[in-house]
């Protein structure tokens, strides 16, 4: 089960964050919202990895 939670978190993370960069560059979005999605999605990114690994 944790396998398959950390696999659907890296494959939350690795289509979301092109998405945001997507929609940053059609609407605009603050310029302090990117690196705090980055940051959010790097740490979902290596939870997702450790579920995995386990």
């Amino acid at each position: 089960m944790k396998h398959q939670i950390g696999f659907f978190l890296q494959l939350l993370v690795l289509s979301a964050l092109p998405a945001l960069v997507l929609y940053q560059l059609q609407f605009g979005i603050p310029l302090v919202v990117m690196p705090a999605c980055l940051l959010a999605g790097i740490i979902l990114f290596a939870a997702g990895t450790h579920l995995r690994e386990r």
